[in-house]
Parts: structure tokens; C-alpha cells; sequence
């Protein structure tokens, strides 16, 4: 009633400050807790594919989890990260957009035709080996494409011919990975070799296959590489004489990319080797009898003539046939790229610092001995042939001295715990300074009831029965520190009125807590003997200053 008492008594404007007021205050209250309760958020995922990351978002709203979403990235509550991952695994969640050989799951073989389950089977094939490649730490997105003939009436299955893989990496993929990837395509799918299967970056281009064997094993990145390992080795074996730092070593190395094959067929006309001999021999001999001279006598019957004569005959041959030939040397070589054609080694190093006694610090050149069995030893190292064009250059020159810049210190733990919740204690505190200010200077002011000043009536001192001594006891009460010091000195023998007042106590009565006129209510019902004694007082009085 008292609450209700005094918004009654409180004016329009002052009302509606009041309501504005608390309002402020509820409202900076519940920010306060908002912010005081807010979650601190973690990364969920990252880099999804947009449908993927809606199904991640649904599942997340189906489950009433706090979720932030900043640009391809998902944050929710770090409390509940490792248990959201998996949850959403057991359902499936990120839901992979490559697909293997789940493909071939739902397969109808009573309506589909031989080309529709190749065409499904390629497909397996080609999200599998994708999904496997994407496993790589430096490959974001694969995509495999395998290039198959078309299947003959007398094939039962269609043989790949060639295939490409394209990649998305990181960093640029080194020839090594390239052959990786290519003999994965070629082991995974019969009848493919190797080098029919190209790899293509999306930004470096072709890596590996047809048309890419140069570049690969010739390339830039072989050059820097074999640079690189050159100088490694070169500061390590310097760095044994001259101090660690002392030493910098820059190599260029030229590689030939040019490819060669060379035939060569060389004939020795000094050297001869039999390739075949025949040898024949034939014999003829031949017996007979016949006819001497021709005469008139041979002619006759029985005459002398009649007579013959015998002879013989004998004949022999041998045929020998001998074949040479020319020996003969045969030779295939094929010059790959990547042979050094030409290679620049540069040595600068630190002169040698002397520290005096008194502690002068100078620096003084190497030596022209030390110098050439440096020379000497780089030379060996690197593999320097001056017959190629190779050049090898060392010096020793005294190497600027940079000051010292001392890092920061490494923050404890304080200010790590300052640096990561600084923000969010400066909102808090800032809320809750505004909302002290709010309920003490604006709500309690204006909730509180201003004491109106009581009417003061003056009455003359009198003396009650108990001997005590009163004044004006209403303006005494109402003002203790009145200058009428003639008005608050009461009469001898008089009754003070504040003896009715005992029980009220000087602080209340000077701070005003207490209305004079409803104090001396109550103690008139209480001590009603009291009371009329003081107004017979007071009426005797009246009369005696009328007379």
C-alpha cells in the first residue's frame, strides 16, 4: 500500500521517467546476462560446399544448437564441438558431394541395359580414385576423368585407354607427388599405363603426362631444389671453419632440358669373320674300246681293218666356297633432360672478429691460404668442372652488423587470460556500471517520496504533572536549529512536550523521518491524562496573556 501510496503521489513527468528508467534498467540487465552467458564459439567446419554446409546448418537448428556462421566457415559452442562433430558423423554429416561406389548400391539389373551399368561403374571408379587423391595433405579437390573405347560386339567390358586427374593444392605439387598420383590412376584400373594418365593443376597446369615429361624432370622446381640441397650442404661444410653465421653461399644451376635418342651403327673393314664355307669335290672315270685308225681295210668284212682298240679316262674336281662379313656394332642411347649444363657457386664470408684485451672488437680478412683451401674444398663439394663453363667465386668481406632488437616477452598467463577476455570484461563492466547508475540516481530518486514541511504551531511551555518541561514542542521538532531562542525556552515549572516524545530519537527527529503532528497523534492516544493535562496548561496560559 505504501508503494502504491506513493506512485499515486508522484507526479505525470516523474511517473513516466520511472517507467523509462526501468525500463533502461531491465534492458541493460538482460544484455548483461546475455553477455555475461554467450558461449564462448569454436570452428566447427570449414571450407564446405554451400550444399553441404546447409545440411550441417539444418541438422544444427533440428538439434537447438547455438551456431555462428562467418563467411565458409560454421563456429558453435566450444563445450559441444567434439560431441557435435560426432553426432553429425554418425548421421553422415558433412555429406561428401564425390560419389564412389555407393553408385552402384541401387542398381535395377532388370532395367538397365549393359552401357547404363559401364557408364555407372566408371562413374564409381572415378569418385573413388578422386575421394583417394583428395586424401593427399596438399590436395583440396580432385576430379578424375578416365577415357575408356567404345565397347566391341565381341568385348564384354570396355578397356581404359587414358585418363586425367585435376587437383587443387596448396602448395605446388613436386614431380615425385605428380608420379605418385599418375601410377595411382594406372594400378587402380586395368589396362592403363602410367604415362596416359596426365595431371593437370588448376593454376600450375600440366604436372605430369604426355607432353609434360620435360618440364617435369627439368622444370624450375628441380632446379631450385637441387640448388637448394647444394647450398645446405656447401654452409654446413663451411660453417665447421668459419662459425655458424659466418657463411653465405648462393648456387645457379643450369640444367639442360633438351631430349636426345642417338643411333649408331659402326663396321670394322679390319676385322673380317667367316660367315659360311662350302667345299665340294667330284671324281669321273670312264673305260671303252673302240676303233683304230680309219682305212680302206677297216671298211672291209674280215679284214684287217676288222680290229679294234680299248681305252680309259679319269677326272676329278674340287669347288671350295668361303662367305666373310664385316663385324658390326650396334647403339641405341637416349639423352633424358636434367643433366647440369652449367653451374655458378658464390661464397661470401665473414672476416674474422678479433677481441683485443681491452675489449676492441675488429675485423681483419681471411688469409689468401685459407682462402684457396676453402676454394679447394667448395670445389670438391659442389662438383665444380671448369671444362663445362662452372664458375666458382669466394670472398671474405666483413658482414654488416645489424643491432640487436630484443623481442617482446613472452606473456604469462595473466595476460593471456587478459588479452582474451579484456573485451568481454570491459562490456561487462561497463553494463553494470550503467545499470548502479540507473538504479541509484534515476529509479530510487525518483521512487522516493519528498516530505512535505509540517504546519508549525506554537504553543507556550508548560509543566505536566511528572515535573518535566515543555515548549512548543511542534516547533522544536520541525526546527531544532531555529534562531527564536526565546520560543524554545520553555517556562520554569512547565511540562515538556518532549517527554511525550521519548521514545523518538534526536537523529530521527532532526533528519525528518518522523511527522511531528502524527508523533504527538499517537502519543496523545497513548497518554491521554498527559495530553489534557498540556491543553488545561495551555488555556490557563492563554487566559493569563489575555489579562
Amino acid at each position: 500500500m505504501s508503494l502504491f501510496a506513493t506512485w499515486q503521489s508522484l507526479p505525470l513527468q516523474n511517473r513516466i521517467f520511472s517507467v523509462g528508467a526501468v525500463l533502461a534498467t531491465f534492458a541493460m540487465l538482460g544484455l548483461l546476462m546475455q553477455q555475461t552467458t554467450k558461449p564462448q564459439m569454436a570452428l566447427l567446419y570449414s571450407g564446405l560446399e554451400p550444399s553441404a554446409a546447409g545440411e550441417v546448418i539444418a541438422e544444427l537448428e533440428g538439434l537447438g544448437v547455438a551456431y555462428d556462421v562467418r563467411g565458409e566457415t560454421i563456429y558453435t559452442d566450444a563445450s559441444r564441438r567434439d560431441m557435435l562433430r560426432l553426432e553429425l558423423a554418425r548421421q553422415g554429416l558433412p555429406r561428401q558431394n564425390i560419389s564412389g561406389y555407393e553408385l552402384l548400391d541401387n542398381l535395377n539389373s532388370f532395367a538397365m541395359t549393359s552401357e547404363m551399368f559401364n557408364t555407372a561403374y566408371w562413374r564409381a571408379k572415378e569418385g573413388e580414385l578422386s575421394r583417394t587423391i583428395m586424401s593427399l595433405p596438399t590436395v583440396t579437390t580432385a576430379r578424375v576423368h578416365i577415357g575408356t573405347a567404345k565397347q566391341s560386339s565381341f568385348s564384354r567390358t570396355p578397356r581404359a585407354q587414358t585418363a586425367s586427374v585435376t587437383v587443387t593444392t596448396t602448395n605446388r605439387m613436386d614431380p615425385q607427388q605428380a608420379r605418385a598420383v599418375q601410377y595411382l590412376a594406372a594400378l587402380a584400373v586395368s589396362g592403363l599405363a602410367a604415362d596416359d594418365v596426365a595431371v593437370i593443376d588448376t593454376i600450375h597446369g600440366v604436372l605430369a603426362g604426355p607432353g609434360a615429361t620435360n618440364e617435369m624432370i627439368g622444370g624450375a622446381a628441380d632446379t631450385d631444389e637441387r640448388g637448394q640441397r647444394i647450398e645446405q650442404a656447401l654452409v654446413s661444410l663451411l660453417e665447421a671453419r668459419v662459425g655458424p653465421g659466418n657463411a653465405r653461399v648462393s648456387v645457379s644451376v643450369e640444367i639442360d632440358r633438351n631430349r636426345e635418342v642417338v643411333s649408331e651403327r659402326v663396321f670394322d673393314p679390319e676385322s673380317r669373320v667367316i660367315k659360311s664355307r662350302t667345299a665340294s669335290e667330284m671324281s669321273e672315270t670312264s673305260n671303252g674300246t673302240g676303233p683304230a685308225n680309219v682305212t680302206v681295210a677297216s671298211n672291209l668284212p674280215e679284214g684287217e681293218g676288222a680290229g679294234g682298240s680299248s681305252s680309259s679316262s679319269d677326272r676329278s674336281e674340287t669347288t671350295e666356297d668361303t662367305q666373310y662379313e664385316i663385324s658390326e656394332v650396334r647403339r641405341e642411347a637416349e639423352k633424358l633432360p636434367g643433366n647440369v649444363s652449367r653451374m655458378t657457386v658464390a661464397v661470401l664470408l665473414n672476416d674474422v672478429v678479433i677481441t683485443s684485451t681491452e675489449g676492441e672488437v675488429t675485423a681483419q680478412p681471411r688469409t689468401a691460404e685459407e682462402l684457396a683451401d676453402l676454394q679447394e674444398l667448395v670445389s670438391a663439394a659442389a662438383g665444380i668442372n671448369t671444362a663445362r663453363g662452372d664458375v666458382l667465386t669466394i670472398k671474405s668481406l666483413a658482414f654488416s652488423t645489424v643491432p640487436e632488437i630484443e623481442g617482446p616477452a613472452a606473456p604469462g598467463a595473466a595476460q593471456q587470460f587478459i588479452s582474451t577476455h579484456l573485451w568481454s570484461m570491459i562490456q561487462i563492466g561497463v553494463l553494470a556500471v550503467v545499470v548502479i547508475v540507473l538504479g541509484l540516481f534515476v529509479v530510487k530518486p525518483l521512487l522516493t517520496p519528498q516530505p512535505a514541511p509540517p504546519a508549525i504551531a506554537e504553543a507556550p511551555a508548560l509543566q505536566l504533572a511528572d515535573g518535566t518541561v515543555a515548549g512548543t514542542a511542534a516547533a522544536t521538532l520541525a526546527d531544532p536549529n531555529a534562531q527564536n531562542a526565546g520560543a524554545l525556552q520553555p517556562p520554569a515549572g512547565s511540562v515538556a512536550a518532549a517527554g511525550m516524545l521519548e521514545n523518538a530519537s534526536a537523529e530521527e527527529q532532526l533528519a525528518g523521518s518522523i511527522d511531528p503532528v502524527d508523533r504527538l497523534r499517537d502519543l496523545t492516544a497513548e497518554k491521554p491524562d498527559d495530553a489534557a493535562a498540556l491543553l488545561m496548561s495551555w488555556l490557563e496560559e492563554e487566559g493569563r496573556v489575555a489579562s
